[in-house]
């Protein structure tokens, strides 16, 4: 059954030549990721984008449609997108809004495998049974991105480095040179993909820095 709902922008995150979103319903304060019908699932700029051309910030609060819930494995925050209604932005939230979302989770699914450059970075598929969820919004004290694209951050106790998909701090990246950067208190909005080469890996979806919403 379909259903009209405003969710607060979490991720607008790169995926492929589309882009990846991810928020938080307001009213049931539950995670949606709004997909297309494509085989890549990816959300096209037509799809997202307001009536004035604008691209979804993180922070936005989005009106959209969805038709069908459409669980994927561990996915369950998966729901198929109207592509028939436009996206709306009805509101805006700040860093104290963000607190109240926070999740405090005591890993990020499971640890103890990595890439190369990665660190707790993966999950083998064997383990997939043990995964529930593909989202989470964790606030950690501060992170680095190195110049192979990876934050590197410590959250409970862990020390984390995942690939970043922030296309806002890819371009930073980009604009300087590339060199490692250093951020305070951020949230981060980690999202666990689909398998690859027999492995789920964790992205930084989203890196929302506390001094840079507090400076506008």
């Amino acid at each position: 059954m379909g259903k009209d709902v405003r969710i607060v922008c979490l991720a607008n995150s790169r995926k492929g030549g589309d882009r990846c979103i991810a928020g938080i319903d307001v009213d049931s304060a539950e995670w949606v990721r709004p997909i297309s019908r494509r085989m890549s699932e990816a959300v096209s700029v037509a799809e997202r984008q307001y009536a004035n051309r604008v691209e979804p910030r993180v922070l936005d609060v989005v009106s959209m449609r969805l038709t069908e819930k459409r669980s994927d494995g561990f996915q369950h925050e998966n729901w198929l997108l109207d592509s028939t209604v436009q996206w709306e932005k009805v509101g805006r939230v700040d860093w104290e809004d963000l607190r109240l979302l926070e999740q405090q989770p005591e890993d990020l699914w499971i640890n103890g495998y990595s890439s190369w450059g990665g660190l707790n970075n993966r999950i083998p598929v064997e383990r997939q049974e043990e995964i529930s969820d593909s989202l989470a919004l964790i606030r950690v004290d501060r992170v680095r991105i190195s110049e192979d694209n990876y934050a590197h951050f410590r959250y409970m106790g862990s020390r984390y480095a995942i690939n970043l998909t922030d296309p806002v701090y890819e371009e930073r990246m980009r604009a300087n040179g590339n060199a490692s950067q250093r951020l305070g208190e951020s949230f981060i909005t980690v999202s666990l993909g689909k398998e690859w080469n027999g492995f789920f890996y964790k992205f930084a979806a989203a890196i929302i820095e506390r001094t840079e919403i507090e400076s506008g």
